[in-house]
């Protein structure tokens, strides 16, 4: 009889252990089997920075996501995971831990001024550069672009950086990419809180219409347009603030066009030399907080100290015009720098009629 029942005890200790050694390969099989349903629902949805790790029934969740929201996403995924292949399927018994960290932002150089360009040729081709503060933004500028002028878009280098002068300068590029749009060519310059729209079309009412755009910027922006239109006045509005912005408005406006005079002597000749000191008139009163100095340049030919005079003698019939056109006398100078300054060789024609010019140089005023 206790024979028997010592038996039976044996047994019994036998099948409990078994059970308890079954149970435990199952529950690490069911656990094991449930984070290979996290893992693979997470690589599904594109969270493959996240790596799950299972003790019992929790499951740890480690990583570096690129945000916040990647990391809230996944962790709400994980948690919501449903075992694929255990017997008792669709039933959510884990827990989850979050262990993820979050990859830290990089830091955004500050600029100064902030900038921002845009040329359109006559090919209808444009070419942007600038700051933007974050990519959102450079990515909306630069679709919109592409909108606006048909896929013709050269991204020559829009950058993240930090220094926007105020509110709403994602919106002021869009505003003034679209007036550029309306022009037959042309550039838009944006410097800090400063906006220049310059250029050429056939339409004054085109012209009027992005005079009225630039008059009435928001958020402390400043506009400014000038732009030419065959056969009619000039009709600048604005004024420009930004000393660099006004010399490149004189560079571009100026160009290649030359201003010429009689052989040897200080009198201005052509309509095209006087249409071009007309337009530079209303430019220098566009930049009305600045100085305008004029130089005059000679080549090699001919006495050193006639050279000197002839120069500063052509300088100060510029003055003398933009005066008389309405520029403020006490903002123009004229110095003559005779032959002393070439920007080509005095050994051919074609670099004698280079060396022949008028310079123009913006300045603070004193």
């Amino acid at each position: 009889m206790g024979s028997r029942w010592l038996w039976g005890i044996i047994i019994l200790a036998i099948i409990s252990l078994l059970a308890s050694l079954f149970g435990s390969w199952s529950a690490k099989a069911r656990s094991a089997q449930m984070g290979t349903s996290i893992q693979n629902a997470l690589n599904a949805a594109g969270y493959n920075f996240v790596d799950v790790e299972m003790n019992g029934n929790v499951a740890s969740l480690s990583g570096e996501a690129g945000s916040d929201a990647d990391m809230n996403s996944a962790f709400n995924l994980a948690a919501n995971t449903e075992c694929e292949t255990c017997k008792k399927k669709g039933k959510i018994w884990h827990v989850v831990e979050n262990n993820m960290s979050v990859k830290a932002a990089p830091t955004l150089p500050t600029v100064s001024p902030y900038v921002f360009n845009a040329i359109k040729g006559e090919d209808g081709n444009v070419v942007v550069s600038g700051y933007v503060g974050s990519e959102n933004e450079r990515q909306r500028i630069l679709v919109e672009a592409d909108t606006l002028f048909n896929g013709n878009v050269t991204d020559d280098k829009v950058e993240l950086a930090l220094g926007a002068p105020a509110d709403g300068w994602g919106d002021v590029l869009s505003r003034s990419l679209g007036n550029l749009a309306l022009l037959d060519r042309g550039s838009l310059t944006v410097n800090d809180t400063q906006t220049l729209l310059r250029g050429y079309t056939t339409d004054a009412e085109i012209r009027d219409r992005i005079n009225a755009s630039v008059s009435n910027m928001a958020n402390g922006y400043i506009g400014a347009a000038n732009i030419t239109v065959d056969g009619a006045e000039a009709v600048n509005v604005g004024e420009v603030k930004s000393e660099g912005i006004c010399q490149s408005l004189f560079d571009s406006l100026k160009g290649q066009s030359k201003i010429n005079f009689a052989v040897n002597k200080a009198e201005i000749q052509g309509a095209p030399s006087f249409d071009l000191l007309n337009t530079l008139a209303s430019a220098a009163n566009q930049c009305s907080s600045f100085r305008i100095a004029i130089g005059g340049h000679t080549d090699s030919d001919g006495d050193d100290a006639y050279n000197q005079w002839l120069s500063e003698a052509r300088a100060n019939t510029v003055v003398a015009y933009l005066a008389d056109s309405g520029v403020e006398r006490e903002r123009l100078t004229g110095t003559g720098y005779g032959e002393t300054q070439p920007v080509a060789s005095n050994d051919t024609p074609e670099g004698k009629a280079a060396n022949r010019r008028i310079e123009f140089l913006v300045t603070t005023s004193e």
